[in-house]
């Protein structure tokens, strides 16, 4: 049963995905919602499982070079059911590095960080040789993202803003470049900054007293740190919705081409169009291609929609095919996974629980 919210919870959440790293004082200024429906609304949603507010770290802070999609298709004799089974499935889902995942009967998605290409390889390999010798696999294709070149967008709070029809007008920017992070002999990452830097990673929501008590840093220094973290880039906020509690039928992911020769401005105008497709939750665009996914109410809309904008872009030159499109009823998705935090461990050589 999907969740009813008010038109004030409706702008609480939107809030949140918009502003995931302000108080309840900025963001009541920010949306014109008291800070005591602000706070209602967020206990609801703690209650409820709505919402996660992520430390998202960088991939060149934790030392990954690329960012790299799987899609896979399987074959009708292995469901989701059957593939969990295995213990292929659980190397897949389990791996530190793959940071998030997506599973219907038929599909899934994957994102992993990697160091590079060959540290890919060397451990994606041996899973998906389990995978191809338990039959399960039709078709699998992977997307490499160097982090140097790539730009990402959150764009959680236009989907908010979407399904709901909010109207607001501090949406924020189309394309958010990457912070880049150079890591100087002079700058690299200390023991202690290992530390609590997976510290915020893990424990998103805690007190800096109580993270001190938990790491035995000072609190002085946790806020430091946190203080530094994000300035720097290091790290970022980003907030997760479980959009299976509150709307729409499909969720989407694709992978679309981009004609050689293209400006970044013509970028931009593949990823405004895609953009226009559904409500859009997060873009990772590089030179050549993007990869991104967006929420739907229906399959007649966003193939007119999807049609409408291809040729559009087909007239201008900017692609000359049809995207890789995944579409999962929210209702049919098997297994959900966002986890940043064993990839950070693992990355970073932290072998200190917290």
């Amino acid at each position: 049963m999907q969740l009813k919210l008010t038109s004030k919870e409706r702008l609480v959440l939107y809030g949140l995905a918009r502003y995931p790293g302000f108080s309840d004082i900025d963001l009541a200024s920010n949306i014109g919602v008291d800070r005591s429906t602000i706070f209602k609304s967020k206990r609801k949603f703690r209650d409820w499982k709505l919402i996660k507010l992520l430390n998202v770290p960088s991939g060149e802070a934790v030392g990954a070079e690329i960012l790299t999609s799987v899609f896979v298709r399987y074959k009708p004799t292995a469901p989701f059911e059957v593939r969990r089974e295995s213990k292929s499935f659980q190397d897949w889902t389990g791996y530190p590095n793959c940071v998030a995942h997506v599973s219907s009967n038929t599909d899934s998605v994957s994102i992993f960080y990697s160091k590079s290409l060959t540290d890919f390889k060397v451990n994606f390999d041996p899973i998906i040789d389990g995978y191809y010798h338990s039959d399960f696999i039709e078709d699998i294709v992977y997307f490499h993202y160097p982090f140097q070149v790539s730009n990402y967008s959150a764009d959680a709070a236009l989907a908010v803003n979407s399904l709901f029809d909010l109207g607001r007008t501090d949406l924020p920017d189309e394309i958010i470049p990457p912070k880049p992070v150079a890591l100087t002999d002079e700058s690299r990452l200390t023991e202690k900054d290992k530390l609590t830097l997976y510290a915020f990673v893990k424990y998103p929501m805690l007190s800096d007293l109580e993270l001190s008590r938990r790491t035995g840093i000072s609190r002085p220094t946790i806020s430091g740190k946190r203080t530094k973290f994000f300035q720097t880039g290091l790290l970022f906020r980003e907030a997760y919705i479980d959009w299976q509690k509150i709307c729409c039928e499909l969720l989407s992911f694709y992978h679309v081409k981009i004609r050689h020769g293209h400006s970044r401005e013509d970028l931009a105008r593949v990823y405004r169009a895609l953009r226009n497709v559904g409500a859009p939750l997060f873009s990772i665009l590089q030179p050549g291609e993007v990869f991104g996914s967006f929420l739907s109410t229906g399959y007649p809309e966003l193939k007119s929609r999807l049609d409408a904008e291809l040729r559009n872009l087909s007239a201008d030159g900017l692609v000359d095919e049809r995207p890789m499109l995944v579409i999962m009823p929210l209702s049919e998705i098997k297994a959900a996974k966002i986890n940043y935090s064993p990839m950070v461990a693992k990355m970073l050589g932290v072998g200190r629980e917290i």
